[in-house]
């Protein structure tokens, strides 16, 4: 039998959400997964059972032939939207034998709820369910407009970016993007570091680990070319900024991919990743630049070759004016609900805001959430965050 949801307390409804949501697994088929579609289905779903059928789906295709959606709804008449943007996609759940609970049920344990998605980015979609089933849309002083997209978690490709093409959104509307913050809701993120997310493959020649003198050994020609890089591009790039923590460019070496099956074999390719978070004083070309230089020189002096292609590139722009009227706006119902100031800092992840702000949008990204649980083992999302977050906002835009 179907539940009522409008009877159900706040608490009981995000936790009844919770539990249609996070066991739809939702991610990006460029990690391996089948991509947001079944998760947009059941969003779907709980707006017509909380009696919103006027929304829009922007779908698109990605290069895998996957449908990828985008879910938008505006509630209201009024001259500005006050937009809520979620996104739906999700990151891989890594080794499932290390988290204590299943990753893929909403488990509630006291005022958590556990599960992949739970905070990034469940807690934004919960809240903006939660919004819409309280909503008395003839007390609104703004629309309240809801952007649930698709493809976040690796470029946005097929989620902002695409609906920003659609003339949805105005130039003074406000954005507010909950996918960053921290646990006592008093910072209002409003300045992102630039990404480049790069694939280095070095290329050597596979023999026999006995004989190595017949090799040229891939594995550690790729390990001198990527300490030498991490040497010299973070001497190169030392400029400190901060509105941000760390108050520094990042350039971090993460993923390596397999490169012999077996020991006795001297590996004739090996392949690493390097993710840099860059403060956005820098232009992002200017270190390719630098990163082409250095691949040059490497050439040239060893047998291995090395190359690399750019995964992600995504330029941010400079922070938005801490005195703007969307900052002044937000931090003065935090402070009303709160009972403290909150300040204005910058991050190193991407959001969506990234891309309104590249656009001239005005956009923040705020949220009441705990910074360290996000890509975690045993993600999770505290009940009462959501609740005063819902309580701020509608202290926006309710008269």
């Amino acid at each position: 039998m179907q539940k009522n949801l409008k009877e159900m307390s706040d608490s009981d409804f995000i936790e009844y959400v919770a539990s249609r949501i996070i066991p739809i697994k939702a991610i990006s088929p460029d990690s391996g997964g089948e991509g947001e579609l079944s998760r947009a289905e059941e969003i779907c779903k709980i707006l017509n059972e909380l009696g919103y059928d006027n929304f829009k789906r922007y779908d698109t295709q990605d290069t895998h032939g996957v449908t990828r959606p985008n879910i938008v709804l505006k509630v209201g008449n009024q001259p500005k939207t006050f937009w809520i943007v979620p996104h739906i996609d999700t990151v891989p759940v890594g080794d499932k034998s290390l988290w204590t609970y299943d990753p893929f049920k909403a488990t509630v344990v006291g005022d958590r709820i556990y599960g992949r998605g739970t905070s990034d980015d469940g807690q934004a979609v919960f809240l903006s369910l939660l919004l819409l089933r309280n909503l008395d849309a003839s007390k609104l002083k703004y629309n309240l407009g809801i952007a649930f997209v698709s493809d976040e978690e690796v470029g946005s490709k097929y989620g902002i970016q695409y609906i920003l093409e659609k003339d949805i959104f105005n130039k003074n509307d406000f954005i507010l993007v909950p996918d960053a913050g921290t646990s006592n809701g008093l910072m209002i993120e409003i300045a992102e570091k630039s990404i480049l997310w790069l694939k280095f493959t070095t290329k050597g020649k596979q023999y026999h680990a006995s004989m190595p003198a017949m090799a040229i050994n891939a594995n550690r020609e790729a390990m001198k070319f990527m300490l030498e890089l991490d040497r010299s591009i973070h001497e190169k790039f030392n400029k400190v900024d901060d509105i941000f923590s760390p108050p520094y460019s990042t350039f971090e070496p993460t993923r390596h991919d397999k490169n012999v099956d077996n020991i006795n074999t001297i590996p004739g390719t090996d392949v690493q990743f390097y993710d840099s978070r860059i403060l956005p004083v820098y232009d992002l070309d200017m270190v390719l630049d630098f990163i082409d230089s250095k691949t040059r020189e490497f050439n040239n002096s060893s047998s291995a070759k090395v190359s690399y292609e750019i995964m992600q590139k995504e330029q941010s722009p400079l922070p938005i004016d801490r005195n703007s009227p969307a900052v002044l706006e937000l931090r003065k119902a935090i402070e009303k609900v709160k009972g403290s100031e909150p300040a204005t800092y910058g991050i190193g992840g991407g959001t969506c805001a990234a891309f309104f702000r590249r656009k001239g949008y005005d956009a923040l990204v705020w949220s009441t959430t705990l910074e360290e649980v996000a890509h975690q083992v045993d993600e999770y999302v505290l009940i009462p965050h959501i609740l005063g977050d819902k309580q701020i906002i509608e202290n926006i835009i309710l008269k």
